[in-house]
């Protein structure tokens, strides 16, 4: 069965609209529930854009550096930082990322991050991630078809 979580965690909240952002923002990103919430994010985009598979949690480092690229972006005030998630997880204790990001998908299950839709999801069913959103909603726009 496949389950619609109606709790879905929200990144980016401590962003205010301002004309002219910084983009050259100097957050440095660590292990904070915060920044944990974006590699989730990011994490989840990139498995929804490879139409990976549903997980109940990741069962290694290997597994978890497989969906570890692309670019990680913290949004405070009108400061934008944005890094190389690669350089970001080189830069964190591997053992306690691993934790704490497997601690979000038992919380929230796997997240569904496209362009037109973010959902999460609980299934004890084998599913692709991306399949089954364009199942649900054939027009769905993924990240890297904008790119």
């Amino acid at each position: 069965m496949i389950k619609l979580i109606d709790d879905i965690p929200l990144i980016n909240t401590k962003r205010t609209f301002v004309a002219m952002p910084n983009f050259a923002g100097k957050h440095v990103f660590d292990l904070s529930d915060y920044d944990m919430l974006i590699y989730y994010y990011k994490l989840f985009e990139n498995r929804t854009n490879e139409d990976k598979s549903y997980i109940d949690k990741y069962s290694s480092l290997k597994e978890l550096e497989e969906d570890i690229y692309g670019k990680c972006t913290h949004i405070e005030g009108g400061d934008w930082t944005t890094r190389d998630f690669r350089y970001i997880y080189d830069s964190l204790d591997k053992e306690e990322f691993l934790n704490k990001i497997n601690a979000l998908i038992e919380g929230y299950g796997n997240l569904i991050n496209t362009y037109t839709i973010v959902v999460c999801i609980e299934a004890d069913e084998p599913i692709k991630l991306l399949s089954f959103i364009k199942s649900e909603v054939p027009d769905v726009e993924i990240w890297k078809e904008l790119k």
